[in-house]
């Protein structure tokens, strides 16, 4: 039996409850994504999984025990590892900027999505990542416009149609949330 977060296991079983043949996974390593393939192979249940991650060899950063900046690459971003196992696992992996993320212009601090970000993050901290996600996924051509599927991290998923980013807001082909799942 593979060694799974029981969130991971609820998010499946709903996946199943509601004939959801898609989950969307944001990764920062491969392990979590191999655990739900895992479990599904066990199970004998047929989700197609998509893994998401940050941009490929993009340098961020983190505060170390000695509240110093020290740069980093997430694991699932860094070169061609994690996609070599995820491949050989038959899981796409997307490696893309955030679409609410701002271009770095030294000097200058705006950036029109932010307002997106802050309002989903006032439902709830993670949404953002997964709204994000979501586009990322319809964006690159793994999820249809119009398509129902479930997108998680490690403490929230969300079910929804997915959309492009360009039409995030509009009246017909819009992203749609039905429900917001959290751990």
């Amino acid at each position: 039996m593979s060694n799974i977060k029981p969130f991971y296991i609820d998010n499946v079983k709903y996946c199943v409850d509601n004939g959801i043949n898609k989950l969307i996974i944001f990764i920062k390593n491969e392990k979590s994504i191999l655990d739900v393939k895992s479990y599904l192979e066990e199970n004998e249940i047929e989700i197609d999984l998509i893994a998401v991650t940050f941009p490929a060899n993009e340098k961020m950063y983190k505060l170390d025990e000695d509240d110093e900046l020290s740069e980093f690459v997430p694991e699932a971003a860094d070169g061609n590892k994690i996609r070599n196992i995820l491949n050989e696992n038959n899981i796409p992996l997307i490696s893309s900027a955030l679409p609410f993320e701002g271009i770095v212009i030294p000097g200058d601090n705006f950036n029109p999505y932010k307002i997106i970000e802050q309002t989903l993050n006032m439902v709830n901290s993670g949404l953002p990542s997964l709204v994000q996600t979501l586009l990322i996924a319809t964006d690159n051509g793994l999820v249809m416009p119009r398509e129902r599927l479930l997108v998680m991290n490690s403490i929230l998923a969300i079910d929804a149609f997915g959309t492009n980013t360009r039409l995030l807001f509009h009246p017909q082909e819009g992203m749609k949330i039905n429900k917001i799942i959290h751990e």
